[in-house]
């Protein structure tokens, strides 16, 4: 399949952000369209030069996660290494590939995405492409992760590090914008978990899950519910752990010198975390009755802000 990178206008303002970045276009484990509002529909209200940039690299960012996706269920499509060895001759060569991501391409050569002129640029640069390792090693179906230190270090490489290749990041909030997406990382974790479990994934870290006394198993099988050290774990993730990755992204809450974007990125996040932490405690951590409390409050919230778009723009 081809991937198509479309200028968005002024007409397409208040629509849906999905059809733009490439939901679900590939084979993967779900239909992401509503995922990619919950995540990112602020992205729509944006004026049009600067949308268009927003629009651009979750685009890629989403395209690659697809990808691998596709190749964990489908490993000789080799979907995702061509994209990487793409990469690389524009990298390398300032060469567009031909083929199906060819329009991918041209757009990151177009807007000097793999000019590694200035430090911000080759900054940038360096978390792409550490993006594009931590997806490799981390979308696969066998993956345990064995300590609250390497489950950290997944955060960090993930989301950590598309964050920071976010379009109208300044230097001085690189690190916070890192920060900021580990967190994002460990509550879209939390709202996956019934998703993640029923395809064989488990991210609570080896280490916890013994602590706790709590089987791996159980957590895939979502038979866990009834274990006492369950809900204590859950009490320590949400209570103990989570605290202590907040507080590194405080600085970046409470910077007042951020690009508009990033702004409102920022308010759009933080009510999405708690939202996704106040059903979680709804459900009495019962990670099998959050999808279905937590996407209808999701629709009542898009549906509110689409009636406050249209007002606004009026």
């Amino acid at each position: 399949m081809h991937t198509t990178t479309t200028t968005v206008t002024a007409a397409d303002r208040g629509l849906s952000i999905a059809p733009w970045v490439g939901s679900s276009q590939y084979r993967a484990f779900s239909d992401d369209a509503l995922k990619d509002e919950d995540n990112a529909a602020w992205v729509m209200r944006l004026p049009p030069a600067v949308r268009q940039q927003w629009i651009d690299r979750i685009g890629w960012i989403r395209l690659v996660d697809r990808l691998a996706e596709n190749q964990s269920i489908d490993p000789a499509s080799g979907k995702f290494q061509t994209f990487c060895r793409g990469w690389q001759q524009l990298r390398s060569y300032g060469q567009i590939a031909a083929g199906p991501y060819e329009s991918a391409f041209a757009a990151m050569k177009a807007c000097g995405f793999a000019d590694e002129t200035g430090e911000l640029s080759a900054r940038v640069i360096a978390a792409w492409e550490a993006y594009l390792y931590a997806i490799a090693d981390y979308n696969r179906p066998d993956l345990a992760i064995d300590s609250l230190d390497d489950y950290e270090a997944m955060l960090e490489n993930l989301a950590g590090k598309f964050f920071q290749v976010l379009p109208f990041l300044s230097l001085r909030h690189w690190q916070g914008a890192g920060a900021f997406g580990v967190v994002d990382q460990f509550y879209n974790n939390l709202r996956d978990l019934k998703e993640d479990s029923e395809q064989g994934i488990c991210y609570f870290p080896t280490q916890v899950l013994r602590r706790f006394g709590v089987d791996r198993e159980e957590i895939l099988h979502l038979c866990c519910f009834d274990n006492p050290g369950y809900h204590r774990m859950m009490a320590f993730w949400l209570e103990d752990f989570l605290p202590q990755l907040t507080a590194r992204m405080q600085g970046f809450v409470a910077a007042e010198d951020l690009h508009e974007s990033w702004e409102i990125l920022r308010y759009w996040s933080l009510h999405r975390y708690s939202r996704i932490e106040q059903v979680f405690y709804w459900c009495g951590f019962d990670f099998s009755q959050f999808p279905d409390r937590y996407w209808p409050a999701v629709r009542r919230d898009l549906q509110r802000w689409q009636v406050t778009s249209v007002t606004s723009d009026q």
